[in-house]
């Protein structure tokens, strides 16, 4: 049994190292460097914004969307204690950051991007800080919005720790020409042994009419595009790549992933049973990927995504609680828990609503 090299495979799904392979197949992108002083900055706990980051900012999107963003450094908010004049202790200048160059950088590729962009790290989205932006969305306009979840985010700050010799390529923030995608068109894809075994719906265990619909010409498009285009292409046997299928014979790379328990959400599948098939698969299955989806409404399904973005400390105001010593609260697991309620409420307001349909 051969042993897996993680830092060489997480090198491999880097978008910085398979974009340029695939750049005709996937959506847009603008790949800023992460200096040395910025990677500090990131990596550090407290949330303030850079300098550059301005006191009043309203950002037109094309589409006659407005954001404003606002800074706790301007004068007006300074220390009430300083006697309202706006000098303060002087320090003001020292603890905000300043990184001109990086966020210059920033700027216009979100311009070139056409004004609103898609955020991640080498390997993650800030999917776990979206609440912290206006709309709570991954949308990003502006610099403010790239530092704000970048910091907010412990799955981009799990990607700027250090890392081995192996995987020492530099870190980066990666910006994707934002595109409005329908849920029911993102499909995740399982490779084995350079086989496509499997594909799941992204986002499982949804329930979208249409993939019962158009099976066979989903599988087909997807089949194409492997055989021509990853297969022989995309350096490692085994891999998971999501792509977005907007329309027939319309397939967009949107990211490829490790193999694997631990490292990518196997979703409609269970990786022990992939591995099984891989172990029996012959070449003419290949063109007959195993697709697993919902052929049913079954109503509200448990997304663990939907979850994401409440913070502990949110968490426990609403629970009334203090975090134990080990970040966990007490009170977890009681009915009271704010994150349970709303996914109730959730649950009830959709049962009243396909009541009033019916």
């Amino acid at each position: 049994m051969l042993i897996r090299n993680v830092e060489l495979e997480k090198r491999a799904c880097m978008l910085v190292n398979w974009y340029e392979l695939f750049k005709k197949n996937t959506i847009k992108s603008c790949i800023v460097p992460v200096p040395a002083d910025v990677l500090t900055y990131l990596r550090r706990d407290m949330l303030i914004l850079p300098k550059e980051c301005s006191n009043f900012t309203e950002v037109n999107t094309g589409e006659g969307f407005q954001t404003t963003h606002f800074n706790a450094f301007d004068d007006q908010f300074s220390d009430s204690d300083s006697g309202g004049d706006g000098t303060g202790d002087g320090n003001d200048d020292e603890e905000q950051p300043a990184f001109p160059a990086f966020s210059q950088a920033l700027t216009e590729a979100i311009r070139s991007l056409g004004g609103n962009a898609f955020l991640k790290s080498d390997w993650h989205c800030p999917k776990d800080a979206q609440w912290i932006t206006l709309g709570q969305t991954l949308c990003v306009r502006d610099i403010t919005d790239v530092y704000q979840l970048l910091k907010a985010s412990s799955f981009c700050k799990e990607d700027f720790k250090e890392r081995s010799s192996v995987n020492d390529s530099g870190f980066h923030v990666v910006l994707k020409k934002w595109k409005d995608i329908h849920p029911g068109s993102e499909f995740r894809c399982f490779v084995r042994n350079r086989s496509l075994l499997a594909i799941s719906p992204r986002h499982w265990p949804s329930y979208h009419e249409h993939i019962a619909r158009e099976r066979s010409d989903i599988v087909n498009d997807i089949v194409s595009l492997f055989k021509e285009k990853i297969k022989d292409t995309f350096p490692l046997r085994d891999y998971v790549f999501d792509v977005y299928r907007p329309s027939k014979d319309n397939v967009i790379i949107m990211d490829f992933s490790l193999y694997g328990k631990g490292h990518s959400d196997s979703l409609a599948f269970d990786y022990d049973q992939l591995d099984e098939e891989a172990s029996v698969a012959t070449i003419e299955e290949e063109d007959d990927p195993e697709f697993r989806y919902l052929p049913n409404d079954c109503g509200i399904q448990p997304i663990k995504r939907n979850v994401y973005g409440f913070p502990q400390d949110f968490r426990n105001f609403f629970q009334n609680t203090a975090p134990t010593d080990g970040g966990q609260s007490s009170a977890e697991g009681e009915g009271n828990n704010l994150v349970n309620r709303l996914i109730e409420q959730c649950n009830l307001q959709q049962a009243r609503d396909n009541a009033d349909e019916e």
